[in-house]
């Protein structure tokens, strides 16, 4: 064996335990916010797409921006030890539930809501992959008419944020507050409107 092959080796032999040390911790976490998933209270399963997902009780969302996860956590007021997962811009918490009975979390679960002055999102989990989302607030409706838009947006207390009028899509946004899965069930009952999705989004780049 070379010189250079036995610093090779040496090396490798170096970083071998903090590779696994590493790959060990990312396990534990996958696993303890698997567990807190698990353990939640979750909405009825809803498509978007080719996805199925549920609202989950008792966790937030929110826009990281610039900061470190602990530190926009600290922003709201918000335990470090309450951080669920960071992946990419979004940071997910641990909220106490709110509401008495089952559905009064649920629809509280499901609201857009600040949490210390902030945007804060409903969290949403994939029913196959496990994988945490976020709802943005924004519906997604196929018309049946592109000119009602308007009014179907000014009928359900939503603004209108886009019609594609080429393809009769519209984008409905849920004001602060609301519900947004309450909005979805609400314009789908509405003749004017074909298809709805609450849009679910793995990052987006600001707070609505």
């Amino acid at each position: 064996m070379t010189l250079h092959h036995r610093i090779v080796v040496l090396v490798l032999s170096a970083l071998l335990p903090f590779a696994a040390t590493a790959q060990s911790s990312a396990a534990a976490a996958s696993s303890a916010r698997a567990r807190i998933v698990a353990d939640s209270q979750k909405g009825t399963p809803f498509q978007v797409g080719r996805q199925t997902y549920q609202v989950v009780v008792g966790l937030r969302a929110v826009a990281r921006g610039d900061a470190s996860a602990d530190a926009q956590l600290a922003t709201l007021g918000i335990p470090a030890g309450d951080l669920v997962e960071a992946r990419g811009p979004l940071v997910f918490f641990r909220q106490a539930p709110a509401g008495s009975t089952a559905p009064a979390r649920l629809a509280a679960a499901a609201a857009l809501a600040p949490v210390g002055g902030v945007s804060t999102f409903p969290v949403v989990v994939n029913t196959v992959s496990g994988q945490l989302g976020a709802l943005s607030g924004t519906l997604t409706v196929k018309l049946a008419k592109v000119g009602d838009a308007g009014a179907l947006a000014r009928d359900h207390g939503l603004a209108l944020d886009y019609v594609a009028e080429g393809i009769g899509w519209a984008f409905l946004r849920v004001p602060d507050g609301g519900d947004v899965m309450a909005a979805a069930a609400a314009v789908a009952r509405d003749p004017r409107a074909k298809i709805v999705e609450p849009e679910v989004r793995a990052h987006f780049a600001v707070p609505r």
